[in-house]
């Protein structure tokens, strides 16, 4: 009962602490307690070659390769053209890829901002006709340290509007309306204690920067000391006879004389005197090499969710590193989907109030679709060709262009030579040709070597063509199937399942002769 009566602080001291940050009338200041202890310690974190691979990779995953806009109702007649007057703007920014990766960067700093640059052209988009349309063209990338929020408390009541660092006049001045319009503030995991500057992954990983650098800059002096060991010197007179005290200035001398020699490489001593080499001990160099390796992991827990790297092949190690590849995935889409939605709001909703009289006149200014990154995930192209050749004999319908990025091929230019996809019946419809893809010049027809198959195989291929001649399976089907599954020529796959069609048994007499 003696800890309920003791009075929990914690309540007290967060809520003053938020009334005193919104009273001050100056600015809210950004709560980081690493950049409280070292203004450039986001710097300072990125010079680590761990933690910028790390932070690197993130955000080339949350920028995405592919994007594309998307309609907010997909029922709305006018939704599609909506899409394609965006589409056609938005591609107008150059350098788009590194503005996204320079947003995706939020994570990390807690929010990152970019300034909306265009220009107004005479583009034929929508029904046609030209109009003059306001383009972005650049998006600059802005460290959030060159915004504040200032609050303000009128009798009781509290607002706060942002400010933004003016260069020239070497001041804060207060963001406009337009300014706003045209400012892309991306702000991640924003929430009350914050104070609208964002909850930045950096906070959590200055411990381990903190202690990978000293744990670093301890293995650089244990390199000479390992590496070289201890000298141990035994003299004559080291000890004083009158006061059996040691003799300092002896030592001295004589510690001064090894340094010197041993810094040239060379020991010389009075044959009377010993000194010798003892090896450096190996339990102080493993203990720093083991705390450098779970600092790291540590790091890329933190950044990637996952501490395993691809290199995983065998046994747990890969079933481990599937699952956190799936963990790192799950993370990278939240962040995608944040960025998504920062860039509909600011950046759409930019391009929609500049170019609001052309789309009145259009008939979509209610129609402001979404701006949307592909959700990617790394696909093993052996394993999607297999997937891909099942579907088909199956006789699911596949689009081409789809299977050939999975599978890492794209299709051939009219007039390219071209490695047919052999005649006859193939698994996606006939080859290329059929899709009207294949022209030109044709390649000599690879001679595959016929694969033995297995008793088992057999089996399964007789099953197969019993079904066809018992009428419950296309002969189509099990064409695909043989050429497919047991990897044979599909003129030979025809005349298997055509002679089976056609046979017929000879009867033969079972009466017996005297």
């Amino acid at each position: 009962m003696q800890e309920l009566r003791i009075r929990n602080q914690s309540q007290q001291i967060y809520t003053r602490a938020i009334s005193s940050a919104w009273r001050n009338n100056i600015q809210l200041n950004d709560p980081s307690l690493w950049q409280f202890r070292d203004p450039e310690v986001e710097e300072k974190m990125l010079r680590d070659a761990d933690i910028r691979h790390a932070v690197g990779y993130r955000r080339h995953l949350i920028a995405g390769k592919d994007w594309h806009i998307v309609p907010a109702d997909a029922a709305s007649a006018r939704a599609p053209m909506a899409v394609e007057i965006a589409t056609e703007l938005v591609k107008g920014i150059e350098g788009f890829t590194q503005s996204r990766m320079n947003l995706a960067r939020a994570f990390f700093s807690g929010a990152r901002f970019a300034r909306i640059h265009g220009e107004p052209r005479v583009l034929r988009i929508g029904d046609g006709k030209p109009r003059t349309w306001w383009v972005p063209t650049r998006l600059e990338d802005t460290d959030k340290r060159m915004y504040r929020i200032v609050p303000q408390n009128d009798d009781g009541e509290l607002s706060a509007h942002w400010e933004r660092w003016d260069v020239g006049e070497v001041t804060f001045a207060p963001e406009s309306k337009m300014d706003a319009l045209h400012t892309i503030k991306h702000v991640y995991q924003d929430d009350e204690a914050t104070l609208g500057y964002g909850s930045a992954l950096r906070e959590a990983l200055g411990w381990c920067w903190y202690a990978k650098e000293h744990v670093f800059q301890e293995s650089l002096a244990a390199v000479e000391k390992f590496a070289q060991g201890i000298l141990v010197a035994k003299i004559d007179g080291a000890r004083d006879a009158k006061t059996d005290l040691p003799n300092n200035e002896l030592i001295e001398d004589w510690t001064g004389v090894l340094e010197d020699l041993r810094a040239r490489h060379v020991l010389v001593f009075d044959k009377s005197d010993e000194v010798e080499i003892l090896p450096g001990g190996g339990e102080g160099w493993q203990t720093l090499e083991t705390m450098r390796a779970e600092l790291c992991s540590k790091v890329y827990t933190l950044i990637l969710g996952a501490n395993l790297t691809t290199a995983a092949s065998d046994g747990g190690s890969y079933a481990l590193a599937e699952v956190q590849e799936n963990s790192t995935e799950a993370l990278i889409q939240f962040d995608r989907e944040t960025l998504q939605e920062t860039l509909s709001k600011s950046l759409i909703g930019c391009l929609w109030f500049r170019n609001h009289a052309n789309l009145v006149e259009l008939g979509i200014d209610q129609e402001r679709p979404l701006f949307n990154i592909t959700q990617e995930k790394r696909q093993d192209p052996k394993e999607r060709a297999e997937v891909a050749s099942t579907l088909s004999a199956m006789g699911v319908d596949l689009p081409l262009n789809e299977v050939l990025e999975q599978t890492g091929f794209s299709a051939p230019e009219e007039g390219e030579p071209i490695i047919p996809g052999g005649s006859g019946v193939q698994p996606f419809g006939g080859g290329l040709s059929d899709f009207g893809l294949a022209g030109g010049e044709t390649a000599a027809p690879v001679d595959v070597q016929d694969t033995a198959l297995n008793g088992a195989q057999v089996q399964a291929a007789t099953d197969i063509i019993d079904r066809v001649v018992r009428d419950v399976m296309p002969a189509d089907t099990a064409i695909d199937m043989l050429i497919t599954m047991f990897n044979l020529q599909p003129d030979k796959a025809r005349r298997m399942v055509e002679g089976a069609r056609t046979f017929e048994p000879v009867e033969t007499s079972t009466e017996s002769t005297v």
